[in-house]
């Protein structure tokens, strides 16, 4: 059968206050902890999961559960920080307000299977990973030199290849997330945007990346049988438990991890910075890269989105980057990169920052990264704006790059 909530979030919040007061008629023995998360999943509304995910059951068999409760139930496990499914139904059957709050009766609750059951409905996919199981071990990359330093990339060279490509090349929004994604745009960020927290036409975003940590250690085992036969380190293919999943290198707390590489887009202009765009990449994966990947599929997920200002940190320092933001009219804030030789520029920088043109803005980037100025007469008015810094620092505008490196300060 179809799941129907004909009541809505109405109906959920009058069986929880019915319940409620049945295992709790004091409710002030309860601790303020327990209040704010009772709060939160009060006024928290998922009743347009149902409708959502009617598409997901089959109009025959027995009633399911629904869908709303059960992501509900998941986010409150999520809540308290329980991340065994196992553990979760047991707290379910046990403690009254978890089950209650989750929107099921006590002593009526959700097995192991019907949580799983229901991971494989919003995962629209047969398989249940992005890559395959089975596949050759790969060899450790090299690690940076230096204590706490990330696996060497060229950003800049990495950049300025795979920007244009993506560029060009429109990702479709057709992969086995794209439900889970619409779950949390419609009763989320549309929500966000409908209360005016979130501006869509005027977006200031701030993108970085976050560990997170799925496992101790790599889950892999042999399907060969060179072992038997006495070669104990060979290189056939392995099967994988998580094949989506690697090895990263946390730079904060200097420790290896296994697991993804979270990177998140947030409203840098709203009141708490809150979330536009998630997804998860390899935790292996460059800031850059993950950078490039994630905002070309965020445009392609909310192409009504209009970015105006982006911040990003020195692991985006890249020519590509300036560059695109210049034809989409997006203003960069971005750190600069330490591992630069020319850190002596910054100061230059920041002087010509202060000026209001275009023009000279967009010469910080080419000044920056050694790259000529074209001869437009836009540049020669921003040269003539700027004479006098020109002139203190012997060095030109346009028609060539910026020469006496060592004269900037002298």
């Amino acid at each position: 059968m179809l799941p129907t909530n004909p009541g809505g979030h109405a109906a959920y919040q009058d069986t929880f206050v019915s319940q409620f007061l049945k295992f709790y008629p004091d409710p002030f023995v309860l601790p303020k902890s327990t209040w704010d998360y009772i709060v939160q999943f009060w006024y928290l509304d998922l009743s347009q999961t149902d409708s959502i995910m009617q598409e997901c059951y089959s109009v025959f068999g027995p009633e399911p559960r629904l869908p709303s409760c059960m992501l509900r139930s998941y986010l409150l496990a999520l809540k308290l920080k329980v991340t065994s499914i196992t553990v979760w139904c047991r707290m379910l059957k046990e403690t009254p307000l978890y089950a209650i709050l989750s929107g099921f009766s006590f002593g009526d609750t959700p097995g192991v299977g019907t949580f799983y059951d229901f991971f494989s409905r919003i995962w629209q996919d047969d398989k249940d990973s992005l890559s395959p199981k089975d596949r050759f071990p790969k060899m450790k990359p090299p690690k940076g030199k230096k204590k706490g330093g990330k696996t060497p990339c060229d950003s800049s060279s990495i950049a300025s290849k795979l920007l244009p490509l993506l560029e060009h090349w429109q990702l479709k929004p057709q992969n086995p997330f794209f439900l889970i994604f619409r779950l949390y745009q419609q009763q989320f960020l549309d929500q966000s945007i409908h209360r005016g927290l979130v501006n869509p036409r005027h977006l200031a975003l701030a993108g970085d990346g976050t560990p997170v940590r799925t496992a101790a250690q790599q889950r892999k085992k042999r399907i060969c049988h060179c072992k038997e036969k006495g070669c104990s380190s060979c290189n056939c293919k392995r099967h994988y438990s998580q094949p989506d999943c690697n090895w990263g290198w946390d730079s904060h707390r200097e420790c290896y991890f296994f697991g993804y590489h979270l990177y998140m887009y947030v409203a840098s202009g709203s009141f708490s910075g809150l979330p536009v765009f998630p997804l998860l990449e390899r935790a292996s994966r460059h800031d850059m890269l993950s950078f490039l990947h994630s905002f070309f599929t965020m445009k392609a997920y909310l192409p009504e989105f209009r970015i105006e200002k982006l911040l990003l940190d020195s692991a985006h320092d890249a020519y590509a980057v300036y560059e695109y933001c210049r034809r989409e009219n997006i203003v960069p804030f971005i750190d600069l990169n330490p591992d630069i030789p020319d850190i002596s520029l910054i100061r230059m920088i920041s002087l010509l920052m202060m000026m209001v043109s275009p023009s000279v803005k967009w010469a910080y980037v080419c000044i920056k990264m050694d790259m000529k100025l074209p001869s437009t007469a836009q540049n020669t008015g921003a040269r003539n704006q700027t004479g006098s810094v020109a002139v203190s620092v012997n060095t030109l505008f346009t028609g060539e790059i910026w020469k006496n490196r060592t004269h900037l300060y002298r």
